[in-house]
């Protein structure tokens, strides 16, 4: 077999890559054959790669979303082996798309697939656009699809990113787009290198800073690189890993902004984590990979970086946020980074403990101090945490007489356990936490005011749920945590997902998660039909608008201004569409759009189908 005259003509790429499908073995004729990963390789690829899809999902998604919503095309993340980790985009592919398997899971390099925009770019190294009859099979040349690799600070070739679309024609825009995206993820990689701590811009215009095209140098805190983009190498032709920045930009590289004279660069500094902890050779800092962790959601990192400050200067810190906000979570992250992460993290949940057990569980008792007491005594929460955190949670519902005993215990720095008249120096961070409005118990009288202020350092809040900028990346975090298989998720339910208050905040999200996969073992989509009754109305009821983008066949939006149940609308359109398809499962499942096995569980509970 010869390659075709028309394409002598084309890129010399094209060609060359032609050449190697049929050196493969492939026919253009011929379907290629399926490699696809098995449910525990799959797992494990993601679990390998997870941080990219994490920076994929928050720093090209968006962008793809807002230019590319309506174009039918879906965005594809693939690893350089050419398997697909993870799609975003149209939700369902046409039955063309659906046969050539672009799906999660199967492998797209061109020794399998023959040229394609995925194995191609890996195989080539650069953006590749494979514009319909350029693909090498002609069961794919239906498609337009256009792919970048991306790579590391190092030059390894992590994975591609692709835009694959049926019958849309992608233009040079599209390569852009796509490149575009790999520069924002690769930025996002450099910026989480160990140690990182400065991010410095550099441009031969002011206007090129935040351009996307700008040179960016990572630093960590003593100012030595540990990682450039291609334009910083060329910008800085001399510059190598370990160098001290100064050695290259002189000092002006630390103030916010400046001009290089001898360079002709202008340069813009920011720090983009805390400060890092010093590494020391033994085995309890080599088992700490915590370090410069950073926050998607611009509130949360705000309470973060602030936390952070006051870490090292025993500042006490009081965090506060709704129930299920993940204050826990929050204060086990700034123990994991701090410089007390080898000593303990104590925590006390204030309103699990009885009364009158406050006092003996913080403060220790001595042997025989009451009835029922252990024969040797108990050294109490604060004494275990002495050089560590001690974590005070819900410390608005602590009675008042332990709160007086806390109080000289942050004002002594020492600890006299209860039936003992000997004191003990302790050293330990407290941090406190509650959901409720200390001011006005202390208004009330039920907190004392002179510990709220001893309490109150700095205080940071936690935003809820419903206020978090990343609420889609945690909805995709938990259904991957909870689902069995390579499962994806309907956009009506997301629609919904997004649009509910969430009052239970994490801790809510993670149960519904956790109870929708179950229901949806086994099924290739998770969609509303999945959810108990009552999830499914709870929310639909406080959906931000009576149209919240349901498929039309499922549900209108009438039915939901008329209160009217969701369920019952939904039984009522799946007997209206199974009755005009004449009792066909597999025509009235795709006009719903869910899958059969989701269509035969419902017309079971109809008593339609044994």
């Amino acid at each position: 077999m010869t390659v075709e005259p028309h394409l002598k003509s084309s890129q010399a790429w094209l060609t060359e890559s032609w050449q190697r499908s049929i050196s493969a073995g492939l026919s253009e004729f011929s379907p290629a054959e399926e490699l696809r990963l098995n449910g525990p390789d799959l797992k494990s690829k993601h679990e390998k790669y997870q941080q990219l899809i994490d920076l994929v999902q928050s720093h090209a998604v968006p962008l793809f979303n807002q230019l590319m919503a309506h174009s039918n095309s879906r965005l594809l993340l693939a690893d350089a082996e050419g398997y697909v980790l993870k799609h975003w985009g149209v939700s369902r592919y046409s039955s063309k798309l659906a046969d050539v398997a672009l799906d999660i899971g199967v492998n797209w390099l061109e020794k399998y697939r023959g040229t394609n925009a995925i194995g191609t770019a890996l195989t080539s190294k650069r953006a590749i656009a494979v514009i319909g009859d350029q693909h090498f099979i002609r069961q794919n040349r239906f498609m337009s699809c256009t792919a970048c690799p991306i790579f590391s600070h190092e030059g390894e070739m992590l994975g591609v990113l692709d835009i694959s679309s049926e019958q849309h024609r992608h233009s040079p825009l599209t390569l852009m787009l796509v490149s575009s995206l790999v520069q924002q993820v690769e930025i996002a990689l450099l910026c989480q290198l160990p140690d990182s701590h400065y991010r410095i811009e550099l441009a031969a215009q002011p206007s090129l800073l935040n351009s996307g095209w700008q040179g960016i140098v990572i630093a960590d805190s003593d100012g030595r690189i540990v990682g450039c983009n291609p334009m910083a190498k060329q910008l800085l032709s001399q510059a190598k890993l370990g160098d001290s920045i100064e050695q290259h930009l002189g000092g002006s590289w630390a103030r916010l902004g400046g001009f290089h004279r001898d360079l002709a660069l202008h340069l813009q500094t920011q720090a983009i984590g805390p400060m890092p902890i010093k590494k020391m050779a033994t085995a309890v800092d080599k088992s700490q990979p915590q370090l410069g962790v950073r926050f998607r959601d611009p509130l949360l990192e705000r309470a973060w970086q602030q936390a952070n400050k006051v870490l090292t200067r025993q500042i006490p810190l009081l965090v506060l946020g709704e129930t299920g906000v993940g204050k826990e979570q929050f204060v086990k992250k700034l123990h994991a980074q701090s410089t007390r992460r080898a000593q303990p993290l104590v925590a006390v949940n204030c309103a699990a403990l009885p009364a009158e057990l406050v006092e003996s569980e913080l403060f220790g008792y001595q042997a025989g101090a009451f009835t029922g007491a252990h024969r040797s005594g108990f050294i109490g929460k604060i004494r275990q945490a002495h050089g560590g955190f001690l974590f005070l949670d819900e410390i608005g519902e602590m009675p008042l007489a332990a709160q007086s005993r806390l109080l000289r215990v942050l004002q002594e720095r020492e600890v006299v356990p209860v039936g003992s008249n000997q004191s003990f120096k302790v050293d330990i961070q407290i941090i406190a936490a509650t959901h409720m409005d200390l001011e006005s118990l202390v208004a009330q009288g039920l907190f004392r005011q002179d510990l709220y202020y001893r309490l109150n350092g700095l205080q940071v809040r936690l935003p809820a749920l419903r206020e978090r900028q990343d609420i889609e990346r945690i909805i995709h975090k938990l259904h991957r945590k909870h689902r069995s298989c390579a499962q994806t998720m309907c956009v009506q339910l997301l629609d919904l997902l997004l649009h509910y208050d969430w009052p239970g905040n994490l801790r809510e999200l993670d149960n519904l998660m956790q109870v929708a996969c179950l229901m949806a073992e086994g099924e290739e989509v998770l969609d509303l039909m999945h959810l108990p009754d009552y999830l499914a109305n709870k929310l639909a009821k406080c959906a931000a608008k009576p149209t919240v983008g349901i498929n039309q066949h499922v549900i209108t939006g009438s039915c939901l201004q008329k209160n009217e149940s969701l369920h019952s609308a939904i039984n009522q359109n799946v007997l209206q569409v199974f009755s005009a398809c004449e009792g066909n499962v597999s025509q009235c499942a795709k006009r719903l759009g869910i899958s059969r096995n989701a269509l035969y569980r419902r017309l079971k509970q109809l008593g339609i189908k044994d």
